[in-house]
Parts: structure tokens; C-alpha cells; sequence
């Protein structure tokens, strides 16, 4: 396969090929990703030609760029280009008044050398915020490699082991014990809203939503607990309005004669960069059903809550203004985990929630993993990645043990005659919560502002080293390479990327789904990173994105171009449309053109579980709409929320 790209250069325009014989000197492995790697080098190519100084580039810096990577291989490539942005914003800088460091010789062989040099001289940040997107471009690369797999097997293999072994020490865990008794509000589900997930499940042949209604199965534990114990409390279920019937969309289901549900969920690994994969587990069906209700009651419990001042789990632009924060003022730290949802044991979940809480976190867990060696795997940690109630419940942990290094570093300074364990009241908790945010008026101690999302860990400089140490000694993981610290002026978190306050976010090459014929998520992918290098202002990367994804696997394919960023399509400030076909539709007035759209709609070819599918329909509808007054009539075809895989579909679409 032969791509081709226009570069510009010092003189002018120059044509570059990705032939055979560049993807001949690939390696084995790369060989099975060439697809990708074609699109990601001429799109890197682009790039190297969006550089803010200019003149442009002379067409040896690319002819020379591209020699290395046939002697180096692409992987590697970007690895060295990874470490080099690592080395670039970590280092703390000489004055605090700049944003630059100590010099990195690593640059000196690079097709930017020029521009880091420019940086190295006049600390220009706008120069920076290019250098770190060239050097993190590749970081997100689609890149299958079957060793990636085993070394993740490995990992995973070697945190249950850890986790089986690990000694839970006793004195936080009655104090984290302490802070969520006091913090968390008894759990009293009154208005279940479960629901089908988007992932797949540990049953094989499951795929469509229409799949998982007619595999709903009994679960005897899930109907004690919520139908007829009712968290805890013996034969409440129906008084209290929570039945199967008000649940299960087809109540002929939930019977043990029809079959029972699983309690083994499937270990798996998909890609996640250049360099490992990420271990997932497949949740059986009626347990992911459950969970999916259960996050939603945590949701409502955790906003209403003096947590949601901390937590938002349904919002990451919190974290992302405490890491610009700490960026500016040195006051916030950013704490990264490494596999935190491998690292969360059971054992920890099952010492300090409440009551309450346990007995749906634990009603709803997988026991078991089937591993890829078909194993049956006793789990030790509580939730994997996922299940549903892996993130709200990291979510949590991680808040309490912020609350409690902010508890440790009071009474250091109350410095009282008696033990921590006497000094920690109910009182002292709620001081230490309201101290995050305040100022010293108002508490004895005031610490800047506390966020949390997921492994993402916002939290005042001086409470740093007491977070790593307890979530150590929990078993969790802190990756210290990529916390950064008081005197760095680097922070992130969310996805935002700050230094010295500049967002310097980089932009990732995220395409997905690359063959020789279109795929829906390939297109998808690619135009939303097309449409992110018009917002940069990334021309040449931009130019050669739409003109790629055009031409992709057919003479011209039919994607609209819009203008406002809410409608699916290519952005660009006047839209003609003129390569689709054009319509005028009477009935509403206007011009229309036919084209390409992402959709999720699912066809079904059922009988009898239409019925169930409508009820179904009706209460995710009702879910997201309880303060609404309940419609007269309702059907799958208005109501449809679905949640199978991206496809593409020709539409009418305004002109």
C-alpha cells in the first residue's frame, strides 16, 4: 500500500511516499500494524510542517527524519520522542519566572531541534505547547503487538498475587472507616434505574442490546437483596416500591427456571499506547444490568453529599482547573496511580464502607474471572476495569484517604499528649473537610482546594507525601515519574496540561479502526481529530486529514462539512457541500444534502421481546427524565437509547 503526502517545505512543496519498500524495512510486528503506521507518519509529516517558526523546514530535515525511522522503527521512535516530552515540562527550571530548564541533549538528533533551541533561548510558549503535541503524537497509537498482552497477563497476575498477601494496617483502616461513616449518607434505594451498558459482557454471542434483555438472567442474590431484603432490611422490597416488576423489563425472565445468572466475569486486554496494553474485565450481563443502577444511586448519594464539593464524576473540568492551578501557583501537586482499579482489594472495600453501601458493592461483584487461559481465577481486588462501580468507588477511597492525610497533618501541628487514633472525632473529620478550599479565618488550617476523578488526584502540596504513604501502605500504586510536585511548574490531570499556568494540552494522533475499506470508527476518529487540528490551527495536518479521510477506501466518500462544531462532519468556516448529492424538501422548507452521519441505531429482529424492549425504552427514558411529568404513549421507535458499536448511515441532512 502507497500513501502520499504534500509537505511544505523551504522550497516549496514537496511530495513524500510511504511505499513498499519503507514498509518492507518495518519490523515483524509493525509489519501487522502498517495501516496504521502509513497513516501516522504522513500525518507526522503534516505536523513537522505546522512548526510556529518559520521559514519552513528545508526537505532534508524530512528526507532525514524518514531515513531514521526505516534504521530505528517506528516504535521506538516514538518512545524516545515520549521521554523526550517527559524530560521537556518535568525538570523544575533554573527561575521560577521561566519556563525554562536544564538542556536536554536528547534533542539535538531530531527533526525539531530547531524549534527547542528557539524555546531553550526565549522560553516562547507557544513554541513549547508544539514541541510537546510533536513529541506526544504517536503516544496513542492504535498498535497491536501480542507481547504487549502477555507482559499486561503478567502484571495483572502479579497484583492479585500482591493484593492476596497484602497486610491492611489497622489504624487507617479505622480511621477511613471513621471519615465514610461519617461523610457517606445511609443507602436507601427507593428508585432503581438499572440499565444495559455500552461494552460487552463475559457472555459469548451478547452484543446488541437486544442480546442482553433476552439474556437477562435470575440472579438469587441480586433478588434477595433488592426485592426482597432490600439493602438489609428483611421483606421491605415491595413496601419500599423496589420489585422486579418495576425493574426487569421482562419479569418472565427473572425466574431460576429460565436459567441463572453468572458470577464469572472475562479477563481481556485491548490497546492503550505504544508501549502496553490495558486489562479489562468483561462483567456478566445481569450483574453489569445492576451495577449500572447502583452507579446511578452512588451518583445521586455522592452529589448530595458534602463529597460532591470534591467528586464530580461526571465532570473532569474540575481537575483540569485545580492542575492549571497547582501549575501557577505551586500549591496543588498532581498524583497519578498506576493501575489503580487492579489495585483496589477487596479486602479494603469490605473494612471501611458502611454497611449500607457494602451490601450492594458486594451483591453486584463478579467472584471470579475466567483468564485467557481458561482459568477460573478467585478475585482479589474489588472491582476491574469494567465493571461500573470500579471508578465511584476509586472515586471514594481516594477522597478518604485525602481526608485523612489532611486529618494526619493537623494533628501534627495541634501536636496534642494523647494517641491520633483518640484525637480523630467525628468533629475533627468535618474540620479537616471544611479546611480544603477555606481560608485561615475560617479553619485552623486552610488547604487549597481537594479534587478527585478516578486515579486523579488534585491535592495540596503539603499533603503529598502523606497521601503516597497511605495509599502505599493500601496497596495501591503511585507513579511518581508522573506525579508532579511543588517546585515543577508542570501539572496534569483530565487530560489538561499545564505549565506555569499555559495550556500546553497536546493534540494525540487517535484514529482508530484504519483497513484497506472505511470503518465507522476510522471515520469518526479521524474527523474529530481533523476537526481539533482546525481548532490548533494545524493547516498542513488539518489539510491532510480531510483530504485522507476523503478518499479513504473509495473515490469520495460523503462527509458533510459544517460549520458549527455540534453537527457531525468536517469543519471549515463555509461549508458548499458541493460533492453531495442536494435535495429541496418541501415539507420543511429547505436545502438538503445526503450524507454520511454516525449513528448507533441498532436493527432487531425479534418477536416477543418487543414488548419488553418498549418498557425497557420507557424507563431508561424515565430515568433521565423524573422531574418531567410521565408521557401518555411511548415506543422503541421514539425512545430509543442504544448502545451497540458506531455505524455509518446515508442521511438527509440540512444544507
Amino acid at each position: 500500500m502507497n500513501a502520499e503526502v504534500r509537505v511544505r517545505t523551504s522550497k516549496g512543496m514537496r511530495l513524500y511516499t510511504i511505499d513498499d519498500t519503507f514498509l518492507q524495512s518495518l519490523s515483524e510486528n509493525e509489519q501487522r500494524n502498517k495501516r496504521s503506521i502509513t497513516l501516522f507518519v504522513t500525518s507526522f509529516l503534516s505536523l513537522l510542517s505546522d512548526s510556529p517558526l518559520r521559514p519552513y523546514k528545508p526537505p532534508t530535515v524530512f528526507s532525514k527524519f524518514l531515513a531514521d525511522l526505516k534504521k530505528d522503527g517506528v516504535k521506538v521512535t516514538i518512545i524516545r520522542f515520549t521521554s523526550l516530552a517527559h524530560k521537556l515540562v518535568s525538570q523544575p527550571t533554573g527561575h521560577k519566572d521561566s519556563l525554562i530548564g536544564p538542556w536536554i541533549e536528547g534533542f539535538k538528533d531530531t527533526p525539531f531541534f530547531k524549534e527547542y533551541l528557539y524555546f531553550y533561548r526565549t522560553g516562547n510558549v507557544n513554541v513549547l505547547s508544539w514541541l510537546y503535541t510533536v513529541l506526544n503524537f504517536g503516544k496513542k497509537l492504535e498498535y497491536v503487538d501480542p507481547s504487549f498482552d502477555e507482559v499486561a497477563f503478567r502484571d495483572w497476575i502479579h497484583n492479585e498475587e500482591r493484593l492476596r498477601d497484602l497486610v491492611l494496617p489497622q489504624d487507617h483502616i479505622e480511621s477511613l472507616r471513621l471519615i465514610l461513616q461519617e461523610t457517606l449518607p445511609p443507602l436507601n434505594i427507593t428508585d432503581f434505574r438499572p440499565g444495559f451498558g455500552p461494552g460487552s459482557v463475559s457472555e459469548r454471542g451478547i452484543r446488541r442490546r437486544i442480546d442482553k434483555l433476552g439474556k437477562l438472567n435470575y440472579d438469587p442474590i441480586l433478588d434477595r437483596v433488592f426485592f426482597h431484603g432490600h439493602i438489609g432490611k428483611y421483606g421491605y422490597g415491595k413496601e419500599s416500591g423496589l420489585t422486579a416488576e418495576s425493574v426487569i423489563p421482562d419479569t418472565s425472565l427473572w425466574t431460576p427456571v429460565r436459567g441463572v445468572s453468572s458470577r464469572e466475569s472475562r479477563l481481556m486486554f485491548v490497546p492503550k499506547n505504544i508501549k502496553t496494553s490495558r486489562s479489562i474485565c468483561m462483567e456478566p450481563n445481569t450483574l453489569m444490568f445492576f451495577q449500572q443502577g447502583v452507579l446511578s444511586e452512588f451518583s445521586k448519594m455522592i452529589r448530595s453529599s458534602v463529597l460532591g464539593k470534591f467528586i464530580r464524576l461526571d465532570d473532569q473540568s474540575f481537575n483540569v482547573r485545580l492542575s492549571q492551578l497547582g501549575s501557577s501557583t505551586g500549591l496543588i501537586d498532581t498524583l497519578d496511580l498506576s493501575s489503580a482499579s487492579d489495585c483496589l482489594s477487596y479486602s479494603l472495600i469490605k473494612s471501611i464502607f458502611p454497611n449500607s453501601w457494602q451490601i450492594v458493592m458486594r451483591s453486584t461483584r463478579s467472584s471470579h474471572v475466567i483468564l485467557p487461559n481458561k482459568e477460573k481465577h478467585l478475585l482479589m481486588k474489588y472491582a476491574p476495569m469494567g465493571s461500573a462501580l470500579c471508578f465511584p468507588s476509586q472515586c471514594i477511597i481516594f477522597w478518604a484517604v485525602s481526608i485523612l492525610a489532611a486529618c494526619h497533618y493537623s494533628y501534627e501541628l495541634d501536636s496534642p499528649c494523647i494517641p491520633f487514633a483518640l484525637w480523630l472525632t467525628p468533629n475533627k473529620v468535618h474540620q479537616c473537610i471544611t479546611s480544603f478550599g477555606s481560608n485561615t479565618l475560617l479553619s485552623p488550617v486552610g488547604f487549597q482546594p481537594l479534587g478527585i476523578y478516578g486515579d486523579d488526584i488534585c491535592i495540596d502540596t503539603r499533603l503529598s507525601k502523606i497521601v503516597i504513604s497511605i495509599l502505599t501502605s493500601l496497596g495501591f500504586l503511585v507513579n511518581e515519574d508522573k506525579s508532579f510536585f511543588g517546585d515543577q511548574l508542570f501539572r496534569e490531570s483530565c487530560g489538561g496540561f499545564f505549565m506555569k499556568g499555559y495550556d500546553i494540552s497536546p493534540l494525540y494522533f487517535t484514529v482508530k479502526g484504519v483497513r484497506d475499506f472505511i470503518t465507522p470508527e476510522h471515520v469518526s476518529s479521524q474527523v474529530s481529530l481533523l476537526n481539533r487540528a482546525w481548532d490548533r490551527q494545524y493547516r498542513n495536518l488539518y489539510r491532510f486529514l480531510r483530504s485522507s479521510i476523503m478518499t479513504w477506501g473509495s473515490e469520495r466518500n460523503p462527509i458533510p462539512h459544517v460549520s458549527d462544531p455540534r453537527f457531525f462532519g468536517i469543519r471549515c468556516t463555509l461549508p458548499s457541500n458541493n460533492h453531495l448529492e442536494r435535495r429541496y424538501n418541501p415539507n420543511y422548507q429547505r436545502d438538503e444534502v445526503r450524507g454520511w452521519t454516525i449513528t448507533y441505531t441498532e436493527k432487531y429482529h425479534c418477536g416477543n421481546l418487543l414488548g419488553a424492549l418498549d418498557k425497557y425504552e420507557y424507563m431508561r427514558w424515565w430515568s433521565n427524565h423524573r422531574e418531567a411529568e410521565a408521557p401518555t404513549d411511548f415506543s422503541s421507535s421514539v425512545l430509543r437509547y442504544d448502545t451497540g458499536k458506531p455505524g455509518l448511515r446515508w442521511r438527509w441532512i440540512p444544507a
